[in-house]
């Protein structure tokens, strides 16, 4: 096992207003190693997470997400303020990642209740490790 210690990238922050939209992508291994973290603050969120099919071209790019989200399934991740989620391994690079629009729904698999999510104004600090050489 290596134990080498984790080299950090700056963080960042994505500040998105109610109506501000973050679509559907994988990103990408060229710029950054095996984990992404974010701790998300000011509003609740959804994160949607759709495997991803691999392809290069602009098939996906002329479908909807909840077309492809159908056809697929898909994760739902409930982001309240203050939480922090990380993506590592699969989830971060065979899964498109996006967050869901103000009036989503998200079905805890916990009790089966609906919950009707609220966006509105919101900010999230993100941290992502370093290619290792």
């Amino acid at each position: 096992l290596d134990y080498a210690p984790i080299a950090w990238l700056p963080c960042h922050a994505i500040d998105l207003k109610k109506d501000g939209e973050l679509n559907a992508h994988v990103d990408s291994v060229r710029f950054s190693g095996d984990l992404v973290a974010g701790l998300s603050l000011l509003s609740p969120s959804i994160m949607r997470l759709i495997p991803d099919n691999g392809e290069d071209d602009d098939t996906d790019s002329q479908k909807d997400s909840a077309v492809i989200s159908k056809e697929r399934g898909h994760v739902d991740l409930f982001l309240p303020p203050q939480s922090l989620y990380a993506l590592t391994g699969v989830g971060r690079y065979k899964y498109s990642h996006q967050l869901l629009p103000d009036n989503s729904i998200f079905q805890s698999l916990v009790n089966g209740k609906e919950i009707v999510v609220k966006r509105d104004h919101r900010l999230s600090v993100i941290f992502r490790d370093s290619k290792r050489e």
